[in-house]
């Protein structure tokens, strides 16, 4: 079961997180949209190597045809083409004819936090009971005296117990992707979101899941609206 912690709303334009936050063209025509490159996304961290094929994933549950991503970045090598940084109209062109694709998915992981434990000081209120007794003397029916005790109230004693506790501080995952026409370098949809988990790749997975969905639920609503 996914586990969650408490999450700033941090990121893109100071919304990435919580919600993912995605913004569609209005005007780009996605009924042309059929077959789409997947690039490798830039990251740095090794936990989160392949990223880019969870969107792959569930770009084709979508209903998308995805080109497998070392095809395309072999092809890419052999004409010596990259799609780091700047993307212009030229480039993106011969990259849609070479690889017969119409959109590019670019990526980047944002941000990340590795999964940790942390001991903290926990501290618990206790109270403790104890009967009080008071001494005192009475008469035997043959005349002796005998001494004995009686409970005449309740003493209570508060304390704190503290004790250190070990707690796991999930990972945390942040990612920016979007969607960029071949014909001409616009980028058509964009989105941003970030998750935790008890490791990287299940929130990286969830992130993908969530931000593809995202962009299929804005694409109805587009096309509705037309």
């Amino acid at each position: 079961m996914r586990k969650f912690i408490a999450l700033a709303c941090i990121g893109l334009l100071g919304l990435l997180g919580c919600t993912p936050h995605t913004v569609i063209s209005k005007t780009y025509n996605f009924n042309q949209m059929k077959r789409i490159g997947v690039m490798s996304f830039s990251n740095p961290w090794t936990e989160l190597q392949g990223v880019e094929n969870l969107f792959a994933k569930y770009l084709i549950e979508a209903g998308y045809q995805v080109v497998e991503r070392a095809q395309l970045e072999s092809v890419l090598k052999e004409h010596n083409l990259s799609v780091s940084g700047y993307l212009s109209p030229a480039t993106t062109r011969q990259i849609g004819r070479i690889l017969g694709v119409d959109a590019l998915l670019i990526g980047e992981v944002s941000s990340y936090s590795p999964a940790r434990t942390e001991l903290r000081l926990t501290s618990t209120q206790h109270t403790k009971s104890e009967p009080v007794y008071s001494q005192d003397v009475m008469q035997l029916p043959d005349g002796t005296f005998v001494a004995y005790s009686r409970q005449v109230g309740t003493e209570y004693h508060h304390y704190t117990d503290v004790r250190p506790e070990e707690y796991t501080i999930n990972a945390k995952v942040g990612i920016i992707a979007k969607l960029v026409d071949v014909e001409t370098a616009e980028i058509i949809w964009i989105g941003s979101y970030e998750d935790s988990s008890s490791n990287a790749l299940s929130a990286a997975n969830y992130i993908a899941r969530t931000l593809v969905k995202s962009f299929t639920k804005e694409l109805a609503k587009l096309q509705e609206q037309k």
